[in-house]
């Protein structure tokens, strides 16, 4: 089966600073992949990369057998029309009230009525545990009402796929878990393909069929979560324990051609 994601050997760099280094993920129909790691390992650049918003320096991504960088710009909107992205701190127009914002897609890109618009809101703010918002500005709202609002945006337009961007960060553990559960509800009501982006192990192992976990730019460890757990690579054990002492914090060893030079020119100080 041909999966609906397949990130082949993609590659991405800034600059001199290596951010994902040949990373191979294929997600299938329904699947549900977080993808864990530390800060700044390229987890958010994934994200972009499967969106089209950034080109591989080498590999590509497929969404639904399409390549994304061969694709022109009719065609990558087409590809984005199936992707819902909740954004990490929900990316709300403070200046448009809930309704408004869930909306927004619809007005824009569908031939959808006022009244049918207003409809699919209601029916996406229901799913998301915010019935009777409608009115709100994201000023009146909690920062997990907000990322809800997110999510109902995000469905908005029925896509096939749902990319969340640190759903969790800044909530308290409560909220937290009302989030995941409603990733959860999502998934069984939608039957969506999903890639959530976490640093949260609590969330991950609930929602996640597998766990990806990203490592100086590489994938090191796709696993479902029982596998994940048994692992027994260090990197990924230290991970999981939360603990400062390990290879996680390590430096990486330096560039074969830095050891040359350090080898065969050496410094001399006076």
């Amino acid at each position: 089966m041909e999966p609906v994601i397949d990130v082949v050997n993609l590659s991405k760099a800034f600059g001199p600073k290596v951010v994902l280094s040949n990373v191979n993920l294929q997600v299938q129909e329904g699947e549900s992949l977080c993808v864990m790691g530390g800060s700044g390992t390229g987890k958010t650049v994934l994200l972009r990369n499967i969106m089209g918003l950034l080109t591989p320096d080498s590999g590509h991504v497929a969404v639904d057998g399409k390549i994304i960088q061969q694709l022109n710009r009719d065609e990558l909107f087409e590809v984005r029309q199936k992707i819902g992205m909740c954004f990490q701190m929900a990316a709300l127009f403070d200046s448009m009230t809930v309704e408004e914002n869930v909306g927004f897609a619809l007005k824009r890109h569908t031939p959808m009525t006022k009244a049918e618009i207003a409809d699919r809101v209601d029916e996406c703010l229901s799913m998301v545990g915010l019935k009777d918002t409608n009115k709100l500005k994201p000023s009146e709202l909690s920062g997990g009402m907000k990322r809800r609002v997110g999510f109902a945006r995000a469905i908005a337009l029925k896509p096939k796929i749902l990319l969340f961007d640190e759903p969790t960060t800044g909530l308290d553990p409560v909220m937290t878990d009302v989030i995941g559960r409603i990733i959860l509800d999502l998934k069984a009501e939608l039957g969506m393909t999903s890639i959530t982006v976490t640093h949260d192990l609590k969330s991950a192992f609930e929602i996640a069929d597998r766990i990806a976990l990203i490592f100086r730019g590489e994938c090191i460890a796709c696993q479902t979560p029982g596998e994940f757990k048994v692992n027994p690579h260090p990197v990924v054990q230290q991970f999981l324990r939360g603990d400062a002492d390990g290879p996680f914090l390590q430096d990486p060893p330096p560039p074969k051609r830095a050891l040359d030079r350090a080898l065969f020119h050496p410094i001399h100080i006076d």
